[in-house]
């Protein structure tokens, strides 16, 4: 039989110059260098042609934006007239701010305020997202369609119309002041002027609790170092969390104690005609003033009987006596007015002239007060026992309520707005990142015998959240962003205070500079921090 022999493979007919060179431009290392090159000049080119379109469109706005204080012209005078005086009021300032201060300090308060809602936005926003995305895989069928509801309502509407509808059609359709709702009766007031709510006041033995606080936070980690160590040691498991919440209470608990018991700032001063030498003489005097036996009867007096028999206070406006003192009274069911001062000469003023009948404060001032009355040695200072912390509650007085802490309309519909609208987006992000745990992972925790809240608490959300954490970043920078949006109901953040910058001073480039940087400044931390959480809880694979 014949062998058939194959011919042999031809040649390439490329030279090999050029099967070199080919070889080499399509090596992927090579790839990799041209890639980064050509990336390099795309950015070189891209910010010569933005700081040319910069410098063109200032030579267009003329020498005028960036002329230096004497007079001259040159670059690095653009923000000069961010020294001057601001000549507009802001309405809602977390430091106090007048119009005589300059245009940096009300960009600075714009951007506090930006920051306070962003922050709170972020935090509300989580509980909110949390909660509707485990409500979308309730069992309960009422549950999981308002959950839905609540999600395609907020993904399908646009944040300006929500922002428009709670604004106009929920807070100012809120009820007057005189009428302001008390959800559960709880100290919260809600009315078309915003929402007031409780805040506390640190009195002088609030450092003392402090160091006990932190010396409980240290007892806490030992604590904790000490079972796991023993957990380690002898295989039996301990209850951590339990252990060291009772040993930090205690702490806290006794420091409380002692702070209260060891500081006697607080004061008040009377005349020696009243015949009050202690707080609790204020009982006699009410009983005297009504001719009622009991306290508890103060109900059967008329109101005008009421104001005529109310203990006539004065005290420093916004000052923790008032606080301190006010909650004594409330306790003790005596009836008060009170007369609120700005400096404590007025009050003193006021309290010399019989137009109240003891001054709260501290005994320091008092004792300061007392030595410019007329006749000094007729009037005493009576201690008054003081918390560590006191809550100031919100109250109605006339037209106006005082104390407490208040959200302004605008902050109250903008803060609700982002966090509703996001709340929905997360809620989604929430659902996905708890169905992507297999089912394994649910079956072998309901065999462990652990009921639905310890499931997701100790076994689902944990590896839901490797799921959770990537996409929730986005949502949480596009939070920060729209705070901006909150300039169509006039509240003052960053963009706001610009805007109106921009319109008094004329210098429109320097101003979105700055909002540019600060924004891009705010969304890096964030992200930062998020990334670093996120790395955090990341799986280690081995």
């Amino acid at each position: 039989m014949a062998q058939i022999v194959s011919p042999p493979p031809k040649e390439s007919q490329s030279p090999p110059f050029l099967r070199t060179l080919l070889g080499f431009i399509f090596d992927i290392r090579v790839l990799g260098v041209l890639g980064q090159i050509g990336f390099i000049l795309l950015v070189v080119f891209g910010a010569r042609a933005i700081g040319g379109n910069f410098a063109e469109n200032a030579s267009k706005l003329g020498e005028a934006q960036f002329i230096c204080r004497d007079g001259t012209f040159s670059y690095r005078c653009a923000y000069d007239f961010m020294s001057s005086e601001a000549g507009f009021d802001i309405s809602d300032t977390v430091f106090d701010f007048t119009n005589t201060d300059s245009y940096w300090y009300a960009f600075y308060l714009g951007i506090l305020n930006t920051l306070k809602v962003a922050i709170l936005g972020v935090i509300l926003t989580s509980i909110v997202g949390t909660v509707m995305g485990i409500a979308r895989l309730s069992k309960n069928w009422l549950i999981s369609k308002l959950a839905l509801w609540y999600v395609e309502l907020m993904r399908n509407t646009p944040l300006l119309i929500q922002l428009f509808f709670i604004y106009f059609g929920v807070i100012l359709a809120a009820p007057a002041l005189s009428e302001a709702a008390q959800p559960l009766g709880l100290p919260i007031l809600f009315s078309r002027r915003g929402l007031n709510f409780p805040s506390p006041q640190f009195t002088s033995s609030a450092a003392i609790w402090v160091a006990f606080l932190v010396l409980g936070i240290i007892q806490f980690q030992v604590l904790w170092v000490i079972l796991s160590r023993r957990e380690e040691r002898t295989g039996r498991p301990s209850s951590k969390v339990k252990t060291g919440i009772v040993s930090f209470l205690v702490v806290i608990t006794i420091g409380w104690v002692i702070s209260g018991a060891v500081s006697e700032t607080q004061g008040l001063l009377v005349t020696k005609a009243s015949r009050i030498r202690e707080l609790a003489d204020l009982d006699k005097l009410m009983l005297q003033r009504t001719g009622l036996n009991y306290l508890g009867d103060l109900g059967t007096l008329s109101e005008e009987e009421l104001a005529d028999a109310a203990l006539k206070v004065c005290v420093l406006e916004g000052s923790p006596s008032e606080t301190n003192l006010t909650k004594q009274l409330r306790r003790m069911g005596i009836p008060y007015e009170i007369e609120r001062f700005v400096r404590p000469d007025k009050a003193t003023a006021a309290y010399a002239e019989g137009k109240c009948e003891v001054f709260a404060d501290n005994k320091a001032v008092l004792a300061a007060e007392r030595s410019t009355l007329e006749n000094p040695t007729s009037h005493l200072i009576i201690p008054i026992k003081e918390s560590p912390i006191v809550w100031s509650l919100p109250i109605r007085e006339g037209l106006n309520i005082v104390g407490g802490a208040s959200f302004r309309p605008e902050f109250t519909a903008l803060l609700l707005t982002l966090v509703l609208f996001y709340g929905g987006t997360l809620a989604e992000i929430v659902r996905a990142g708890i169905q992507s745990v297999s089912k394994g992972q649910w079956e072998a925790a309901q065999a462990l015998g652990l009921s639905d809240g310890q499931r997701l608490q100790l076994v689902i959300l944990p590896q839901a959240l490797r799921v959770i954490i990537p996409p929730g970043i986005g949502v949480f920078l596009s939070l920060a962003k729209d705070t901006s949006v909150g300039i169509a109901i006039g509240f003052p953040d960053m963009y706001s205070v610009s805007f109106t910058t921009m319109n008094q001073s004329g210098r429109t480039l320097q101003l979105f500079v700055l909002m540019m940087l600060i924004y891009a400044l705010i969304s890096l931390v964030f992200s930062v921090l998020l990334n670093w959480y996120n790395e955090r809880i990341k799986l280690v694979e081995r």
